[in-house]
């Protein structure tokens, strides 16, 4: 049985968090990873904070390492989109002028992300289009009453206020970003190198606004929390 726990790296506040939800859970922290039964590390980890820990279980976000990456946790995947799809949002609301209600909105990609933007921007009176490739998104998108296009459509002039980009690979080149109106802004939720050719997007009255991260801008508490969760899940899991 698991019941001990160190946490040597927490500058990232979200680990705070999960130190906490742990501990309302029962396990205990202790300051010397020896005397641990596992080891809890950021999301993303590196390299360097696995070192000298090779005889100790290990959890952890995204990497291919030994040990258990919470962040392949499914239930944490769909909680944290959530997360993501609030705080894209926010940052929405910080760099425009105008209101979401009302406004002509693209989302790219239809992933967990990319959904749960989709059922939040719809109920705050959007007139949302989602951009995807497969078939079954298409029928999905549709099912959900919104209207869809596929990838050539976005080099067609368009009149899209905002953008919503999930894909995590560049989609918005020179003919993509032309054919959006004077003003709009896009919001790149995708992992580096995102899914704007900057350069261009520079180039031309076209707000782009970083949105990777989310989660532990807005919601560092409930996204150290959901860490927490999926680790006492994992433990659950395949430790009981």
């Amino acid at each position: 049985m698991l019941n001990t726990f160190s946490l040597p790296f927490s500058d990232d506040k979200r680990m705070i968090y999960a130190k906490e939800y742990l501990e309302e859970k029962g396990y205990i922290c202790v300051d010397d990873n020896s005397n641990a039964d596992f080891v809890l590390l950021p999301i993303p980890v590196k390299d360097y904070m696995l070192d000298g820990l090779d005889d100790k279980l290990v959890f952890y976000g995204m990497g291919d390492y030994k040990g258990r990456d919470y962040n392949k946790n499914e239930s944490y995947l769909l909680a944290n989109a959530y997360l993501t799809a609030e705080g894209a949002i926010a940052l929405c609301k910080e760099n425009s002028d105008i209101a979401i209600f009302g406004s002509k909105v693209l989302v790219t990609g239809y992933g967990r992300i990319a959904k749960a933007l989709c059922k939040y921007l719809a109920s705050m009176g959007a007139d949302v289009t989602v951009c995807s490739r497969s078939e079954s998104s298409r029928v999905e998108v549709l099912f959900n009453n919104l209207s869809h296009i596929a990838f050539d459509v976005l080099k067609r002039s368009n009149d899209f206020d905002f953008v919503f980009n999930t894909v995590p690979h560049i989609v918005f080149t020179k003919p993509e970003l032309s054919a959006l109106k004077d003003g709009a802004m896009i919001i790149d939720l995708a992992s580096f190198p995102g899914g704007v050719d900057t350069l261009v997007a520079s180039s031309k009255n076209i707000k782009l606004i970083n949105g990777r991260g989310l989660p532990s801008r807005y919601s560092e508490k409930t996204a150290g929390f959901l860490v927490g969760k999926a680790v006492v899940e994992i433990i659950k899991g395949d430790f009981s």
